[in-house]
């Protein structure tokens, strides 16, 4: 326990520190690069503020069979049939930490058999557990969800193969956080990057600064009644193209 409580001052240091910045740049209207994502243009979905912000993945994009690690072991990634929403996070993403807690409370009044939300830690900067995961995710109001790590190619094996994506003014690079909408079979429907904040963050702190209060004062869109309105629409299978529901696991 106290090699994790100097873990645990160093990330959250690191991360409170982070947050300041990741909150500025929510101010920051970045572009939003591809196409937007097909499988959310349904009628009721059509102007709802969290779908525009997924966009339409790389053609082919799928779960790749990676290890992950959760409180009973480490064992292959199996998702259950249905939609699930794979939510890649890092101790070290400061959006990533932030928007836990609004996915955890769409967890709790969406998640049923149509529909789950996984977040799944990946890329971390120091070796971590799963009791480790689980303390963060408590810490974050996030304790509904139970720890599950990325034990790929050196903790980053979805980090690698999923969040890559182009940048306006760079070649492609992986970032966090990244949320993808897996159907049964593992195939991305949709990928969204980023906390998408429900307004302009206006800083408090000396100098203008941004402080977590001032980001946490605003919330994501994830805590809005778009972000509802998205996991509604998904956990009753509401998607183009029809309901993705397989009777067969992920990754077998």
């Amino acid at each position: 326990m106290a090699t994790w409580t100097r873990r645990g001052a160093i990330a959250g240091a690191a991360a409170m520190t982070s947050l300041s910045a990741g909150a500025a740049a929510a101010q920051t209207r970045v572009p939003v690069l591809g196409e937007p994502a097909k499988a959310l243009d349904t009628p009721a979905l059509r102007g709802n503020r969290m779908a525009r912000a997924f966009r339409e993945p790389p053609a082919g994009l799928k779960i790749p069979a990676v290890q992950v690690e959760r409180r009973e072991g480490v064992a292959p990634l199996k998702l259950q049939p249905g939609l699930t929403l794979v939510s890649l996070w890092a101790p070290w993403c400061a959006p990533c930490l932030h928007e836990l807690g609004d996915l955890a409370r769409l967890q709790e009044k969406f998640g049923g058999p149509r529909l789950r939300i996984l977040p799944i830690l990946t890329a971390p900067r120091e070796p971590i557990t799963a009791a480790e995961t689980g303390f963060l995710l408590k810490k974050h109001k996030a304790g509904v969800f139970s720890p599950v790590i990325d034990r790929g190619a050196d903790s980053k094996g979805l980090f690698l193969a999923l969040s890559v994506r182009d940048t306006p003014n760079g070649p492609a690079r992986p970032g966090l956080p990244c949320n993808l909408l897996v159907s049964a079979d593992g195939a991305v429907l949709a990928r969204q990057f980023g906390a998408p904040m429900a307004g302009r963050v206006q800083g408090t702190g000396e100098g203008g600064k941004v402080t977590p209060a001032d980001v946490a004062k605003i919330g994501t869109l994830w805590a809005t009644s778009d972000g509802e309105a998205l996991m509604n629409a998904l956990a009753k299978g509401e998607i183009a193209g029809g309901s993705p529901a397989r009777p067969r696991a992920l990754v077998s």
